[in-house]
Protein backbone atom coordinates (compact mmCIF):
# COMPACT_ATOMS: atom_id res chain seq x y z
CA UNK A 1 0.00 0.00 0.00
CA UNK A 2 1.21 3.59 -1.13
CA UNK A 3 2.20 6.04 1.70
CA UNK A 4 -0.78 8.80 2.70
CA UNK A 5 0.15 12.21 1.25
CA UNK A 6 -0.15 15.22 3.13
CA UNK A 7 -0.45 18.10 0.84
CA UNK A 8 -0.25 21.16 2.84
CA UNK A 9 -1.93 24.60 1.47
CA UNK A 10 -0.35 27.48 3.29
CA UNK A 11 0.40 31.21 3.32
CA UNK A 12 -0.87 34.35 4.61
CA UNK A 13 -4.56 35.23 5.21
CA UNK A 14 -5.77 36.59 1.48
CA UNK A 15 -2.86 34.55 -0.48
CA UNK A 16 -5.46 32.25 -2.55
CA UNK A 17 -5.05 29.37 -0.05
CA UNK A 18 -9.23 28.95 -0.59
CA UNK A 19 -8.87 29.84 -4.22
CA UNK A 20 -6.81 27.04 -4.84
CA UNK A 21 -7.98 24.49 -2.53
CA UNK A 22 -11.06 24.14 -3.87
CA UNK A 23 -9.34 23.99 -7.28
CA UNK A 24 -7.97 21.39 -6.37
CA UNK A 25 -10.70 19.58 -4.66
CA UNK A 26 -12.29 19.76 -8.19
CA UNK A 27 -9.67 18.45 -9.92
CA UNK A 28 -8.91 15.41 -7.38
CA UNK A 29 -10.34 12.30 -5.89
CA UNK A 30 -8.79 13.56 -2.31
CA UNK A 31 -10.29 14.92 0.72
CA UNK A 32 -10.08 18.81 1.25
CA UNK A 33 -10.03 20.47 4.87
CA UNK A 34 -10.26 24.09 4.89
CA UNK A 35 -9.32 25.53 8.51
CA UNK A 36 -11.46 28.29 8.00
CA UNK A 37 -14.54 26.08 7.18
CA UNK A 38 -14.63 24.99 10.33
CA UNK A 39 -14.00 27.87 12.48
CA UNK A 40 -17.35 29.42 10.51
CA UNK A 41 -19.24 26.00 11.35
CA UNK A 42 -18.22 26.73 15.19
CA UNK A 43 -19.45 30.46 14.35
CA UNK A 44 -22.59 29.42 12.85
CA UNK A 45 -23.07 26.97 15.64
CA UNK A 46 -21.85 29.04 19.02
CA UNK A 47 -22.52 32.70 17.62
CA UNK A 48 -20.74 35.12 16.87
CA UNK A 49 -18.72 37.28 19.53
CA UNK A 50 -15.96 39.70 19.68
CA UNK A 51 -12.53 39.77 19.14
CA UNK A 52 -11.29 37.36 22.23
CA UNK A 53 -14.34 34.98 21.20
CA UNK A 54 -13.46 35.15 17.30
CA UNK A 55 -9.73 33.88 18.65
CA UNK A 56 -11.14 31.06 21.31
CA UNK A 57 -13.12 29.67 17.95
CA UNK A 58 -9.88 30.05 16.24
CA UNK A 59 -8.32 27.79 18.26
CA UNK A 60 -10.81 25.71 18.58
CA UNK A 61 -10.96 25.32 14.72
CA UNK A 62 -7.24 24.71 14.32
CA UNK A 63 -7.84 21.68 17.31
CA UNK A 64 -10.77 20.31 15.44
CA UNK A 65 -8.49 20.75 11.82
CA UNK A 66 -5.47 19.02 13.22
CA UNK A 67 -8.16 16.26 14.79
CA UNK A 68 -9.73 15.63 11.49
CA UNK A 69 -6.39 15.40 9.45
CA UNK A 70 -4.83 13.62 11.72
CA UNK A 71 -7.58 10.94 11.45
CA UNK A 72 -7.72 10.64 7.60
CA UNK A 73 -4.12 10.09 7.79
CA UNK A 74 -4.33 7.12 10.59
CA UNK A 75 -7.10 5.27 7.51
CA UNK A 76 -4.26 5.46 5.33
CA UNK A 77 -6.04 7.93 3.01
CA UNK A 78 -4.55 11.01 1.53
CA UNK A 79 -5.90 14.60 2.55
CA UNK A 80 -5.37 17.75 1.20
CA UNK A 81 -4.75 20.27 4.22
CA UNK A 82 -5.42 23.99 3.97
CA UNK A 83 -4.75 26.42 6.36
CA UNK A 84 -2.80 30.07 7.13
CA UNK A 85 -0.62 27.70 9.52
CA UNK A 86 1.63 29.93 11.74
CA UNK A 87 5.01 29.02 12.90
CA UNK A 88 6.15 27.53 15.30
CA UNK A 89 3.04 25.70 16.24
CA UNK A 90 2.36 24.63 13.24
CA UNK A 91 5.59 23.35 12.81
CA UNK A 92 4.95 21.64 15.86
CA UNK A 93 2.38 19.89 14.93
CA UNK A 94 3.63 18.85 11.48
CA UNK A 95 6.51 17.18 13.40
CA UNK A 96 4.25 14.98 15.31
CA UNK A 97 2.48 14.13 12.38
CA UNK A 98 5.38 12.65 10.89
CA UNK A 99 6.70 11.02 14.07
CA UNK A 100 3.02 9.25 13.95
CA UNK A 101 2.31 8.77 10.43
CA UNK A 102 4.50 7.15 7.61
CA UNK A 103 3.64 9.61 5.00
CA UNK A 104 4.62 11.81 2.65
CA UNK A 105 4.36 15.63 3.07
CA UNK A 106 4.62 18.53 -0.10
CA UNK A 107 3.75 21.67 1.12
CA UNK A 108 2.14 24.31 -1.27
CA UNK A 109 2.97 27.54 -0.06
CA UNK A 110 1.22 30.62 -1.75
CA UNK A 111 2.25 34.42 -1.64
CA UNK A 112 1.28 37.26 -3.33
CA UNK A 113 2.77 40.55 -3.29
CA UNK A 114 2.17 41.88 0.29
CA UNK A 115 0.59 45.29 -1.22
CA UNK A 116 -1.95 42.62 -3.51
CA UNK A 117 -2.52 40.56 -0.67
CA UNK A 118 -3.47 43.22 2.26
CA UNK A 119 -5.77 45.00 -0.41
CA UNK A 120 -7.67 41.41 -0.73
CA UNK A 121 -7.45 41.37 3.04
CA UNK A 122 -9.25 44.04 3.20
CA UNK A 123 -11.75 44.28 0.49
CA UNK A 124 -13.09 40.63 1.34
CA UNK A 125 -14.41 42.43 5.13
CA UNK A 126 -17.80 42.52 4.69
CA UNK A 127 -18.58 40.79 1.37
CA UNK A 128 -20.47 37.98 0.97
CA UNK A 129 -18.70 35.11 0.58
CA UNK A 130 -16.50 36.31 3.84
CA UNK A 131 -18.24 35.19 7.47
CA UNK A 132 -18.86 38.31 9.95
CA UNK A 133 -17.23 36.43 12.79
CA UNK A 134 -14.12 37.03 11.16
CA UNK A 135 -13.29 40.33 11.62
CA UNK A 136 -15.36 40.40 15.26
CA UNK A 137 -16.12 44.36 15.01
CA UNK A 138 -12.70 45.56 14.02
CA UNK A 139 -12.34 49.20 12.04
CA UNK A 140 -10.28 48.25 8.65
CA UNK A 141 -7.50 49.87 10.29
CA UNK A 142 -7.21 47.62 13.32
CA UNK A 143 -7.30 44.92 10.65
CA UNK A 144 -4.69 46.49 8.50
CA UNK A 145 -2.24 46.88 11.77
CA UNK A 146 -2.90 43.27 12.28
CA UNK A 147 -2.39 41.53 9.17
CA UNK A 148 0.86 43.45 8.91
CA UNK A 149 1.80 42.80 12.51
CA UNK A 150 1.26 38.87 11.72
CA UNK A 151 2.32 38.82 8.34
CA UNK A 152 5.88 37.15 9.07
CA UNK A 153 4.17 34.01 10.82
CA UNK A 154 3.11 32.86 7.96
CA UNK A 155 5.94 31.02 6.03
CA UNK A 156 6.84 27.67 4.55
CA UNK A 157 6.59 24.49 7.32
CA UNK A 158 8.84 22.94 5.25
CA UNK A 159 11.61 23.41 2.60
CA UNK A 160 13.69 21.44 0.14
CA UNK A 161 11.63 19.05 -2.46
CA UNK A 162 8.78 19.14 -0.08
CA UNK A 163 7.99 22.82 -0.87
CA UNK A 164 6.30 24.63 -3.79
CA UNK A 165 5.91 28.28 -3.87
CA UNK A 166 3.41 29.12 -5.79
CA UNK A 167 2.82 32.93 -6.28
CA UNK A 168 -0.99 33.91 -6.16
CA UNK A 169 -0.41 37.87 -7.40
CA UNK A 170 -2.47 37.38 -10.21
CA UNK A 171 -4.52 34.28 -10.38
CA UNK A 172 -5.34 34.43 -13.81
CA UNK A 173 -1.54 33.76 -14.20
CA UNK A 174 -1.46 30.81 -12.47
CA UNK A 175 -0.30 27.72 -14.10
CA UNK A 176 -3.13 25.51 -12.44
CA UNK A 177 -2.12 22.67 -14.54
CA UNK A 178 1.03 22.36 -13.47
CA UNK A 179 -0.18 22.37 -9.99
CA UNK A 180 -2.71 20.04 -10.09
CA UNK A 181 0.09 17.96 -12.20
CA UNK A 182 2.77 18.26 -9.56
CA UNK A 183 0.06 17.33 -6.38
CA UNK A 184 -1.05 14.00 -8.77
CA UNK A 185 2.42 13.16 -9.28
CA UNK A 186 3.13 13.45 -5.37
CA UNK A 187 -0.31 11.20 -5.27
CA UNK A 188 0.81 9.00 -7.71
CA UNK A 189 -2.36 9.32 -9.57
CA UNK A 190 -2.81 9.17 -13.27
CA UNK A 191 -4.03 12.00 -15.58
CA UNK A 192 -7.40 10.26 -15.48
CA UNK A 193 -8.30 9.72 -11.86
Amino acid sequence: MAKPVLILISGAPASGKTVLARRLAEALPVPVIERDTLKETLFDTLGVGDRAWSKKLGAASFALFYLTVETILSAGQSVIAEAAFHRPYSANWLSCVRERFDLEVLELHCHADSATALRRYLNRTGTAGRHAGHDAGMSIEAQSLEWRRQYPVYGPLTDGAELFRIDTTDFAAMEHQAIVARVRAALNLSAGC
